[in-house]
């Protein structure tokens, strides 16, 4: 449970506790979030207040508990705040127009192949004005700001064969940050694509009681998030739970080669691995969305990959849970949900097998976003921007300056 402070020095932490547990339990009274938070109630009183001043959270309704007045209940004001969410991914860019109590009131996406530092800007500009447009005056003014959710190191995936070597060095030697502030006048706000879709997990998703969790999310390659006692942790370059490169056993698929004994969990268990072994197999499909053109005649590749998936996510979640003791492991990913269904299931079904003496074993449970989940984190940047610090940072060839030495 989240401790709060009577100290006035942490009031903007106070507050975002109280809008986190509003979130996870709808509505409460003064005396349940002071009991939540162990603070005195007219400390509470003061919170609770103040935020309804600002027209972040407010009445729902009463409660009557026996003798006495009964207790007004408070729940989030969806009209509270507005956002926008950018998923900046390596196939297309998707943006959600997002309310305080994240309901996505529009959505827009556009693929595109190795884009162009100016490509994106060019694409942002354009899309942010057009959700921006779909907004009242008054919404207008209740507008924090917008959240880019984006992978690290976009400059380095000549590495992937997914850009050219002069696509490459433009992103190296580009401030996308800082040229992206000089085309939009409000706020922005960065953070790594995976983390997000954790913190979209933690806020919105359908665990609001878990505290401690990795966060798989397997998407054109595969990320992950990790949330420690109800908190996001970033780690010190903002690139916790990377997970990409975790070593595993190599590929049993015929379309990975066998010339090697050890590969990394983002050959394995990543989208690209499966177009990659559709393609090998001469069934050729550019995008995950076009998967149920073909899956049904060609299950059998598609169930291949997801069981060598499954035996890759196994290792992953082994190595983990070997350094943090966690309560749960989320998996999400951008596939159609009854595949992810199947794929959670097989990783259940191999943790319920092992026989382990010395760790304990996490509950596993599919993620609640899907698709939408790192767009959805990054509508969720600005919105907190109001009680955490800011958290800007410069991105010079896609990664934050303090990896750039």
């Amino acid at each position: 449970m989240s401790q709060g402070s009577n100290s006035s020095t942490l009031r903007q932490y106070n507050e975002r506790i109280v809008i986190s547990v509003l979130r996870k339990t709808g509505a409460a009274s003064k005396a349940d979030l002071s009991r939540h938070m162990g603070l005195t109630l007219p400390a509470m009183t003061r919170i609770v207040d103040e935020l309804e001043t600002r027209g972040l959270i407010e009445k729902s309704g009463r409660r009557s508990q026996g003798v006495g007045q009964p207790s007004h209940l408070y729940q989030i004001n969806e009209n509270g705040l507005f956002s926008i969410g950018v998923k900046l991914g390596r196939q297309n860019i998707e943006l959600v127009l997002a309310n305080f109590a994240g309901d996505l009131l529009a959505k827009t996406t556009r693929d595109y192949q190795s884009p162009s530092p100016n490509d994106l800007l060019n694409l942002i500009e354009h899309e942010v004005s057009l959700l921006i447009k779909k907004l009242s005056p008054t919404q207008i003014t209740r507008f924090t700001g917008i959240g880019i959710a984006m992978p690290w190191f976009i400059g380095k995936w000549v590495a992937q064969h997914e850009m050219s070597d002069q696509q490459a060095t433009e992103w190296r030697d580009f401030d996308f940050a800082s040229d992206l502030g000089a085309r939009i006048q409000y706020p922005i706000f960065f953070e790594n694509d995976c983390s997000a879709a954790a913190a979209a997990e933690m806020h919105f998703g359908k665990y609001p009681n878990l505290q401690n969790f990795l966060y798989v999310y397997v998407g054109t390659l595969i990320g992950g998030g990790l949330v420690l006692n109800g908190d996001l942790e970033r780690g010190i370059h903002s690139n916790a739970a990377c997970l990409a490169t975790l070593p595993v056993p190599r590929s049993a698929l015929d379309s990975a080669g066998a010339d090697k004994n050890w590969d990394t969990l983002v050959n394995r268990a990543s989208i690209t691995t499966l177009l990659n072994h559709l393609q090998y197999h001469q069934v050729i499909i550019d995008h995950i969305s076009e998967l149920p053109t073909i899956i049904d005649q060609h299950r059998a590749l598609v169930h291949d990959w997801m069981v060598d998936c499954a035996d890759s996510l196994l290792y992953g979640i082994m190595a983990s849970i070997s350094f943090l003791d966690l309560e749960a492991v989320v998996i999400d990913s951008e596939l159609p949900g009854y595949l992810l269904s199947e794929l959670v299931s097989m990783v259940q079904r191999r943790l319920d097998a092992l026989t382990q003496e010395n760790l304990f074993i996490p509950k596993l449970h599919q993620g609640s976003l899907g698709e939408d989940a790192i767009a959805i984190g990054g509508a969720i940047l600005p919105l907190y921007s109001h009680f955490a610090p800011d958290r800007t940072i410069l991105l010079k060839g896609g990664v934050p300056d303090r990896l750039s030495n």
